[in-house]
């Protein structure tokens, strides 16, 4: 294992070499077959072309057009980089494995800022170059040493106006009260949201939310287990509030915006205590395109122009605070961070999760199975 994973990195190193100039052709292909592959012109190719490229590991869907188009095309532009996609979706197993088998074909990874913590912590992660990208170009707190927030999501709760016609629910304490509030409710399975949501509305006060306590949020989804189905995927949620088999459902905020529109505003969205999480860009120790490749990538995603444009596409938030005010003033209402919503909302601590992730899911998952 140990001579298969220095084979791997020394074929790294050799692509890289290779691209600059430093190794001819002939070599870099003996290179190849010292690795043990057996078509090593083939596979002199894909080593070639990792080191020749920057590729983001992402959940592809709609992000891998939005991220080409606002991240990917005007970092080409400038660097002369190609820009590719693993779509796979970047899990923190699958960091780690990819780290510790010398086998790393990615470059950057679109996931959860918590993750920076828990890999950082671990050993899987390149440090952040604060000299090429911008630790004020986010929000206070989220430049962490592993990884940066580039963009923000939020978990808001939406209702159904049919349901709930006069006084309808306008805060996390309405949407956990069954009494006045009758009906089934969705909430998220992995525990992200749901657990502060839980605390929002049992009274803790919103400055005193983190670190969480556990055993109260666990208690208080307890209370509403009977009437809540747990979505693991927003496409879950989302069908089961337009089609009536909730009458409220936490959701993330542009999710709760699509089904404002295509609803023609049946469905409703509360911004009141929305939670804030950072999406968070964090790389792979050993990245084939090199560390600094990476970070000018992460660089142009904090681009004003870039976060705009994700923001367009795929209702992002920016996590850049110069791109705050530029929302145009239609989208205010959805934009986790703007004019009209960042004093309504919390924001995450992305350090406490990060050093308690697994323990909050198993607990969570044993409370409501």
């Amino acid at each position: 294992m140990h001579d298969k994973r220095f084979l791997r990195e020394t074929l790294v190193d050799g692509a890289r070499a290779y691209k600059e100039g430093r190794m001819d052709r002939r070599r870099f292909l003996v290179l190849c077959g010292m690795a043990g592959f057996v078509t090593p012109a083939v596979l002199a190719g894909r080593a070639d072309a990792a080191a020749n490229q920057v590729i983001m590991w992402n959940w592809g869907g709609l992000s891998e057009v939005c991220h080409g188009r606002a991240i990917g095309e005007p970092f080409t532009a400038a660097t002369g980089i190609p820009v590719g996609f693993d779509t796979s979706g970047p899990l923190q197993g699958k960091i780690r494995e990819m780290v510790e088998s010398g086998a790393v074909t990615a470059d950057v990874a679109d996931g959860d800022l918590f993750d920076a913590v828990s890999l950082g912590n671990s050993g899987h992660l390149e440090p952040i170059d604060y000299d090429i990208v911008r630790a004020d170009r986010t929000v206070d707190g989220y430049a962490l040493e592993y990884g940066i927030a580039v963009i923000l999501y939020g978990y808001a709760f939406v209702y159904d106006t049919h349901a709930y016609p006069d006084n309808p629910p306008d805060s996390w304490a309405d949407f956990f009260d069954t009494g006045r509030f009758p009906g089934r409710r969705t909430l998220y399975r992995w525990a992200n949201g749901s657990i502060e949501a839980a605390l929002i509305a049992d009274g803790v006060p919103r400055d005193e939310l983190y670190p969480l306590d556990l055993p109260r949020a666990l208690a208080k989804v307890a209370s509403i287990k009977d009437d809540t189905i747990f979505w693991s995927a927003a496409s879950e949620a989302h069908s089961m509030i337009v089609n009536g088999e909730v009458s409220m459902g936490m959701i993330w905020q542009n999710r709760g915006r699509s089904m404002e529109e295509d609803t023609d505003g049946r469905y409703k969205m509360v911004m009141n205590d929305a939670f804030v999480y950072p999406g968070g860009y964090t790389v792979p120790r050993g990245n084939p395109a090199g560390r600094e490749a990476a970070m000018r990538f992460i660089a142009t995603a904090q681009e004003m122009a870039s976060q705009l444009e994700l923001f367009d596409c795929l209702g992002m938030t920016p996590a850049n605070p110069e791109a705050f005010d530029a929302v145009p003033e239609d989208d205010q209402p959805y934009a986790i961070t703007s004019a009209m919503n960042i004093d309504k909302v919390i924001f995450n601590d992305p350090v406490w999760w990060g050093n308690n992730i697994d323990e909050a899911v198993n607990r969570f998952l044993e409370t409501i199975s």
